[in-house]
């Protein structure tokens, strides 16, 4: 971590420590204060639904109380328990036992209930249909359905004709009970209470207040069964939940072995109140805890980063007439001020120092310069005789084995190639211009060789213009007829190949010739590896040793040199030197 923040610019361990140190706590403390306040509303805001759905589920409960409490007493009553299990002979014997159970009962065929109908079905084939008693038929479409529930009462809002005569449509609200407080003593005895829709209404206007601020449905299953908008006088089809909204509180209520689910949603904008009551203190809060330290920090960030960038952009910039600038604008009084008047004084001492140290420095260098320039013109010196001793060597073995004829030719070639170097001039040549005197050489030895001798130039035309100290190639070519060639009694070939690859300059010498043992191959390596001018002095192999210390001179050293050999095989020279460095 101490690493990290070492390389991090001021500029950004300021921002840093805004981030950790100030803004992450504050933000976090932001958020669990909001929270807390959120939270607190949101109870505030579900503490008030379930009120309104409590008032909703008393007030279902308040208005089916009544009616259902009469059905309760009525189907409790022993004198009805007799009167509906009684086997009647005949339908005078069932009206008299009727109205004898009617007069003490104070029965009446509507039960007194307002708005509803009372209805007692019993297995009772001796029973006559009317004033409210049926015979139980088991194969209606009402009891399959209330027998597959397997309850002991059922409450139902359905949408169905008004009657037999009343071919409307209309909501009503339908309650079955099975009659069984004895242990189904005798027959099978349903009470099937039907009231009007139209007495809930009370629950309805209750619905409308409380919607000024929610939205409150009734639902059994995915039906609403009760809203604000249902219809008391028109017979619409109940409506089906589409889809429920977010936020919603829900509250089961069980009446008559049937859940009710009570939706109950706030208004968007009740649940925007928070926000807009509490906005202005929202926005406070961001100013004071995120704005102003951020206006603070850039400050403060300004104040000490663009001085210091001031006094780095010092230290680069490159000193005119050999002398650093000093600054001449120095504000404030902190430690950045002290460290630019540190700065001042180190740069007075550096001029001071320059005038002693930097210019001897480069007269020092210059005397340098000028020695290397001797040791190379005494490597040209050096070159020159050797090569052409080389050289007069092959015409003088030419003319003792063969005739007169052809020694003009070659004699001819040997003058081509002494004026091409009689004035040695600059020590760069184009890989062009050294491959023509390459192969001048190539075709000189091969009068001596005859077919013992091949060889093959290949170069890249992107190479033909880089330069390359004089005489390089050939002297390795040289070496490669002399120490390859000629100790072969079989034909030999040298490839001479100039190539580029991944930004290097790349020049292979190869021969088929005898090659040379590991032990030879390891001290050559070695000696080129690390040869010198008064390496010169050992005559052996001292052209291959000049061409090697050309190239690491005028390389500055970058050059690859590598030679690869083995017996009876051949012999590969391997140079390398970046294309960035133009000789």
């Amino acid at each position: 971590m101490k690493g990290y923040l070492n390389n991090l610019k001021l500029r950004n361990k300021f921002y840093l420590l805004f981030f950790v140190g100030v803004l992450i706590p504050m933000v976090i403390t932001d958020w669990m204060i909001l929270h807390n306040i959120i939270q607190s509303s949101n109870n505030t805001l579900r503490s008030e639904m379930e009120k309104c759905a409590l008032a909703v589920e008393y007030g279902l409960q308040k208005n089916l109380e009544y009616p259902v409490t009469i059905a309760h007493n009525l189907y409790k009553s022993q004198v009805m328990e007799d009167f509906l299990n009684q086997e009647y002979k005949s339908p005078a014997d069932y009206y008299n036992a009727f109205y004898d159970m009617k007069s003490s009962l104070l029965f009446d065929s509507n039960i007194g209930i307002e708005g509803g109908t009372l209805s007692i079905y019993a297995d009772n084939p001796t029973i006559v249909n009317g004033s409210g008693f049926y015979r139980l038929d088991k194969e209606s479409e009402w009891y399959q359905a209330f027998e597959q529930e397997k309850r002991q009462s059922s409450l139902h809002f359905i949408y169905e004709q008004s009657s037999q005569t009343d071919r409307s449509m209309i909501r009503k609200v339908v309650l079955y009970m099975r009659m069984d407080m004895d242990l189904f003593r005798g027959c099978e005895k349903i009470l099937r209470l039907e009231l009007d829709y139209s007495n809930l209404a009370a629950v309805v206007d209750e619905l409308k207040e409380l919607n000024r601020n929610y939205k409150v449905t009734v639902c059994m299953d995915t039906t609403i069964v009760l809203d604000k908008n249902s219809s008391l006088e028109k017979g619409l089809p109940f409506k089906e939940v589409q889809q429920l909204e977010k936020g919603v509180y829900r509250k089961v209520t069980r009446l008559y072995d049937q859940d009710l689910t009570i939706n109950v949603v706030p208004e968007k904008k009740r649940q925007w109140e928070f926000f807009g009551s509490n906005g202005l203190r929202f926005a406070i809060m961001l100013l004071i805890n995120i704005v102003l330290p951020m206006i603070m920090l850039r400050m403060i960030e300004s104040s000490i980063t663009k001085r210091i960038q001031f006094l780095e952009s010092a230290f680069e910039r490159k000193p005119e007439n050999d002398e650093l600038e000093l600054i001449t604008r120095i504000e404030g009084n902190d430690e950045v001020t002290s460290l630019m008047r540190s700065y001042n004084r180190m740069a007075i001492r550096m001029n001071e120092l320059i005038m002693t140290v930097y210019k001897d420095k480069l007269h020092e260098q210059e005397i340098n310069i000028a020695r290397q320039n001797a040791e190379l013109l005494a490597l040209h010196s050096q070159i020159n005789p050797h090569f052409l001793f080389n050289a007069l060597e092959s015409i003088r073995m030419h003319s003792l084995m063969r005739g007169e004829t052809e020694t003009a030719e070659m004699v001819g070639k040997l003058a081509v190639m002494e004026r091409t170097y009689v004035n040695w001039g600059g020590d760069a040549v184009s890989i062009s211009k050294e491959m023509d005197f390459v192969e001048a050489y190539l075709l000189l030895q091969k009068y001596r060789f005859g077919d013992r001798l091949n060889y093959k130039i290949t170069v890249d035309p992107d190479c033909e213009q880089f330069g390359i100290p004089k005489l390089t190639i050939v002297t390795f070519v040289e070496n490669a007829c002399i120490h390859g060639v000629e100790q072969k009694s079989t034909p030999t070939w040298i490839f001479i190949r100039a190539s580029k690859k991944n930004g290097w300059m790349r020049i292979e010498i190869e021969d088929t010739g005898e090659g040379m043992d590991e032990k030879t191959l390891s001290d050559l390596n070695e000696r080129v590896k690390n040869v010198t001018i008064e390496d010169m002095k050992n005559k052996k192999h001292v052209g291959m040793m000049n061409a090697y210390l050309r190239l690491k001179k005028m390389t500055k050293g970058l050059v690859r040199f590598e030679i690869t050999s083995e017996e009876r095989v051949g012999t590969v020279v391997k140079i390398e030197m970046p294309l960035e460095i133009r000789i």
